[in-house]
Parts: C-alpha cells; structure tokens; sequence
C-alpha cells in the first residue's frame, strides 16, 4: 500500500456558505488548523485566494497562508517552502489547469508539497485544481467534445495516476469530451466531477463519494470499437462498448480494481451475486 496522506479531487462550485459540506469533509480528514491556499489557477488570484482564506476560517482553521504565487521563480521562494512545512491542507482552488501545473509543477514548492503529502497532509483540489491532480490532465473541447482533436492534453502533476479527470462534468455536459480523449489510448479510465461533489482518495486506493451531485466514470480499454485512429482531426469519433458508472455520495469505489466496494458503501444487501464480483480491468 502506498504511504501518504488523502487526496480530494473536487468537480468545482462548491458550497461555501451555510452547510459547506464538501469543504467541510475535507477539512475534517485531518481537522486540518494550518492551511495552505494556492489560486495559482485563477485569473484573479488575489480576490479568489481571499475567498476561500475566510471560507477556512468559518471552518475553524486557525492559521490559513494563501500562496499567490504567479511564476515558478516565485514558487521556489524559501517563505512558501518554509509555511508548507506545517501545512495540514493544500488546497488549490479553480481557474486553468494547464497554467497551474506549468507553474508550480517541477519547483522546489512542489516537491515539499509532495513531502507534506506522504508525511500525512491532505492535498485538495477544486474545478482546475482536481484536473490537474491527474496525469495526464485535459482542457478545452467542450462544444465540440466528440471531435477528435479538439480536447487538448499535458502533463498534470501525478498525485493520481492513469486516470483523467474532468469537472464540472455533469453541468457542461463534459461526458463526450473525456469519452472522446479515452478512445485516444493516452489514458483509459476517467472520473467526471459533477459540482459541488468530490472524491476522498485514501493510500488504498479506495474512492469516497461526497456532495449534492455524481461521480461518472468511463473506462475505454474494453471498447468494441473506435474509428479514432482511422479519422483525421476534427472529424466526428464514433465508438461503442465503453464501460460507464455513475456513483453518488456514500459510494465508496476501488480504483485498482475498478469496482464498487459493496460493503464499505452499504450496498451488498443490493448486488445480484452473479454481478457482484464482477471487476473491469
């Protein structure tokens, strides 16, 4: 079993007023009181870090250090490497993937991110922040998702591995878009994050859903067919016999097995015994 703390992968626009439960859970894994905000990601850092600095207070953090942080010069600045050092949560927040990882990814910030991460700290992520969680990561495609081509693709930070992910999913109707990228072979098994719904990713591999909305999940490997290598860039991808599931909060799902875990998430009563071991590789 790998050895680290958990990680929360959030689909965006959650709560943070009354409630707030998706923030809350993740500030709860560790009851977290020294947190670190990163909204590197964002167009407006400055008001968006501010945003969430009261939103962890109202949760009862008691030390929150917002990180505006805007090239990778700055991400090597020994004040960050020093405050990361106690931080319970790191938590980036929404805006451009891509541009987040560019940034911060292959800094000394980042590996003392990763430190903090295997000595036990929760790394959270929202919108941008989940979907460059993964590696590799996605972005834009989403009017014309099922075009081949038109989602574009790099490097993410690698805290999951093998899995893309895409938020806002249900809400920008982002399923053609990560289904589409799949059929590409560069990744295989996709988590789409509706809002205000996350995933808590223990060492285990186990996945716990929380919030108001959906987890999807797509997996290509075991597809029918695709013609997305027979097509030239922008034309229409057709396929047939991908894999999908949709889990709601409670679900608890095994990532290395790619199954449900039945009696964590309540459901063995449920599941038909000629299903219910059943696992997509």
């Amino acid at each position: 079993m790998d050895q680290h703390g958990k990680l929360v992968l959030i689909g965006g626009a959650e709560k943070r007023s009354g409630k707030m439960t998706v923030l809350r859970r993740t500030v709860e894994i560790n009851y977290a009181k020294t947190v670190v905000v990163i909204p590197t990601a964002s167009s407006y850092p400055r008001s968006m870090g501010d945003s969430y600095y009261y939103t962890f207070r109202d949760l009862g953090a008691k030390d929150i250090h917002v990180f505006d942080i805007r090239s990778k010069e700055e991400a090597n600045n020994q004040k960050y490497l020093e405050k990361i050092a106690s931080a319970d949560l790191i938590f980036f927040t929404g805006g451009d993937q891509a541009k987040l990882v560019n940034v911060i990814k292959h800094t000394k910030l980042f590996a003392r991110i990763k430190k903090r991460w295997m000595d036990g700290a929760t790394i959270a992520g929202t919108s941008a922040g989940a979907a460059g969680a993964c590696d590799p990561l996605i972005y834009d495609g989403d009017k014309k998702g099922f075009s081949k081509g038109v989602t574009k693709t790099g490097e993410g930070f690698g805290l999951i591995k093998n899995i893309t992910i895409d938020t806002h999913f249900t809400e920008r109707n982002r399923i053609y878009r990560l289904s589409q990228f799949l059929l590409s072979g560069k990744s295989h098994r996709g988590i789409g994050l509706a809002e205000n719904t996350g995933v808590i990713i223990s060492p285990d591999h186990t996945m716990e859903v929380i919030g108001s909305g959906m987890v999807t999940l797509i997996n290509s490997k075991r597809a029918t067919f695709s013609n997305y290598n027979m097509i030239d860039n922008f034309k229409p991808v057709s396929a047939n016999g991908l894999n999908f599931g949709f889990l709601h909060s409670g679900a608890v799902f095994n990532l290395q097995y790619w199954t449900i875990d039945r009696e964590k998430s309540g459901f063995e009563s449920i599941f038909d015994p000629v299903y219910s071991n059943a696992r997509v590789n």
